[in-house]
């Protein structure tokens, strides 16, 4: 059953966009036209800069895209929103929609915290709990799951385990709806994404803090956390068999190179490969000790080399990040006028041109104003008015959750 499903993300791994929406970095693979009318040597090709994206546009109106080659992906597809998974009005998400995402997500990271002390105290979790919890993720990503992509970008100090376990539960949550599962294959999904770091608790903390690299030691004391996991939940109460297994395999690659037991794609369930998708993403984008985050660009980039190599699944990987596309909620993003925002919405049929909060002036000073990139074409002196970058989270000292208020503002 789920392979039939997993077709429905085959028909975006190449998607046509007009020339006007081409950016450095994505790979033509087709043209509207003959190549033999055209002066391109190649049957294939990335668009270095702008000069390749100008001789593009002087031959077509529309190309298409190769996702897997692509170092960026765009995500007007009508196969990913045509299930109903966006917003109906495609408008974006609204005050009471945000509310009730930020509920969900306290009630999670109030829940992982929980069990978090349970077991350094040792006892045991209850699973039936986290799956309770999961059932609130379930309905707001049905429901509007912009709102809570949104909150997956708030990264407040000292709860790094609360908001990886929110997000890997969020993410994978889009990867099922977008296969397919229905509302009680996702809320075990929910509950595996929710539990499957749990591990992380038995590891030193002179390990996790680590600001340098690990030493080979270290680095196998922190493999353990699969194990670790695997026995916590198993000693859980109301044991869901499934987050056993998420817990124990997220770190297995499809081509057998992954650990503990070095298990093979055939070998691991649905469930553990979206898991490990998702967590590789988040992972990317989160700070660590010993990194600062990367970008969410940076990160699509890194997951399709995965996936090329093996690693990962190269369809789960195709759908995540199309549905996420360039430019998702809560992204900081820099644009040709200098100026600084967070990206609010991302409208399906303008993915390139958001809504945002100006946060930061050509200066880069504090400023606050909205912009809609899909109306406003030239800056103040005429010049295109477009986003040229994509910023780490925390770049320019931005701290997404003290914006929160005033996002819910701009639309009561």
């Amino acid at each position: 059953m789920f392979k039939d499903r997993q077709q429905k993300i085959d028909v975006v791994e190449k998607v046509k966009l007009s020339v006007g929406d081409l950016r450095p970095g994505m790979y033509v693979c087709e043209l509207d036209r003959p190549w033999l009318e055209t002066p391109f040597l190649l049957q294939g090709f990335e668009l270095k800069n702008d000069a390749d994206i100008q001789a593009v546009t002087q031959c077509c109106e529309h190309v298409y895209i190769d996702l897997l080659r692509t170092k960026i992906v765009d995500v007007t597809i009508s196969a990913v929103s045509a299930g109903g998974f966006h917003n109906p009005k495609n408008a974006a998400f609204g005050k009471k929609d945000l509310e009730a995402a930020q509920a969900t997500h306290q009630q999670t990271s109030d829940l992982i915290k929980t069990f978090v002390d349970e077991i350094r105290f040792g006892q045991s979790p209850d699973i039936q709990l986290a799956k309770a919890a999961v059932s609130g993720c379930v309905a707001r990503v049905m429901g509007n799951p912009e709102a809570m992509m949104f909150l997956t970008r708030l990264r407040s100090k000292g709860a790094n385990t609360s908001q990886h376990a929110f997000n890997v539960c969020v993410y994978s949550l889009v990867i099922g709806r977008l296969v397919g599962l229905d509302s009680n294959q996702l809320e075990n999904l929910g509950t595996c994404g929710l539990l499957h770091d749990m591990g992380m608790v038995m590891i030193p903390d002179h390990i996790l803090n680590k600001p340098d690299s690990l030493t080979a030691e270290e680095a196998s004391i922190m493999r353990t956390h699969t194990k670790e996991g695997r026995d916590i939940l198993m000693s859980g109460r109301n044991l869901y068999s499934g987050t056993v297994d998420v817990a124990y395999g997220h770190h297995e690659h499809l081509d057998g190179t992954g650990y503990p037991r070095k298990l093979e794609g055939h070998q691991l369930n649905t469930n553990c490969k979206i898991v490990a998708v998702v967590d590789k993403y988040d992972a990317i984008t989160s700070l660590r000790p010993y990194r600062p985050p990367k970008d969410h660009l940076s990160a699509v980039a890194i997951l399709n080399k995965l996936a090329l190599a093996n690693k990962i699944d190269a369809k789960l990987t195709t759908g995540f990040v199309t549905y996420l596309g360039i430019y998702p909620p809560g992204s900081i993003v820099e644009l040709s006028s200098g100026e600084v925002g967070i990206v609010i919405d991302s409208r399906p049929e303008q993915r390139l041109r958001p809504q945002l909060l100006l946060v930061r002036d050509s200066a880069k000073q504090p400023t606050q104003s909205f912009v809609d990139l899909a109306e406003k074409k030239t800056d103040e002196r005429g010049r295109p008015y477009r986003i040229v970058s994509v910023r780490s989270p925390g770049d320019y000292g931005i701290d997404l959750a003290q914006y929160c208020d005033l996002i819910m503002q701009a639309f009561e």
